[in-house]
């Protein structure tokens, strides 16, 4: 089996402060990596090294039409990746993505080729920077499977920026991800597709669901159903309590977050 485990998971919203103070009342901690007052995401850091990502896909206050045909024009440079970020910009809000991490760190470059060798459609690297609030420049890179549905692989960032307690501390008692959730048409076409990346899946006794254990005590669970959706998303929590959390009414279709005791 490949070493990975779910580095973060995508939420998009349009109104990225509105939606911070909603995570706020939900019980987490929300943090800032970049200026705040300009930033288009905010992050939920979990002590098992994974993370929730609020994000606002638009780059620029422009129409969604505009953005779109610029983000066309521009896909044969990085078609993986572009493709991508369309998915991001037509999506409703909420769970939009999700992002792999390569368990351990140092072995990106072994388990990518690996998973190439075993017939996965991948992109070549693509490097990423950002500007911390301290001035500091942090660098990453990510690869993307030919098919914007499958997750993208993220190395590890440089430097790296340690969370600190308060970061890591949550209200509500969460700890990190259990599992992900993903409502796919065509089950078997889909186990197919997750093949090279994670190898062999356990199906359940009905034939309707499978899911692969990853590193991390992270689990991805494929169920079939009508049309794609990365539908739930499973925390463990230090709380004695199993609940799921309201999102907001557009985040409809079944799209939640569960908290189960660790």
């Amino acid at each position: 089996m490949n070493k990975l485990a779910i580095g973060h998971v995508l939420l998009k919203a349009r109104q990225l402060k509105h939606t911070v103070k909603d995570y706020e009342k939900w019980g987490f901690t929300v943090t800032y990596r970049t200026d705040p007052t300009t930033a288009h995401n905010a992050l939920i850091y979990f002590r098992d090294g994974s993370f929730l990502e609020l994000f606002n896909p638009k780059p620029i206050k422009a129409p969604d039409k505009l953005i779109l045909a610029v983000l066309q024009l521009m896909r044969p440079l990085h078609p993986s990746m572009i493709s991508r970020y369309i998915h991001y910009i037509r999506s409703t809000e909420g769970i939009t993505d999700y992002a792999l991490d390569f368990v351990p760190p140092e072995d990106a470059q072994i388990t990518l080729a690996r998973m190439k060798q075993a017939g996965a459609a991948i992109s070549k690297k693509i490097n990423m920077s950002k500007t911390l609030q301290d001035g500091q420049k942090q660098t990453w890179w990510i690869a993307a499977p030919a098919d914007f549905r499958l997750p993208f692989l993220m190395s590890a960032y440089s430097p790296t920026v340690p969370c600190n307690e308060q970061e890591l501390t949550h209200p509500n008692g969460a700890l990190g991800i259990h599992k992900l959730v993903i409502d796919v048409p065509g089950l078997e076409q889909w186990v197919s597709k997750y093949k090279p990346l994670f190898g062999d899946a356990v199906w359940s006794d009905d034939g309707q669901q499978c899911e692969y254990v990853l590193e991390k005590r992270h689990s991805i669970v494929l169920r079939q159903a009508k049309q794609y959706q990365i539908s739930e998303i499973h925390l463990l929590t230090s709380q004695p309590i199993a609940t799921k959390l309201s999102l907001q009414p557009e985040w409809a279709h079944g799209t939640g977050i569960y908290m189960r005791q660790a």
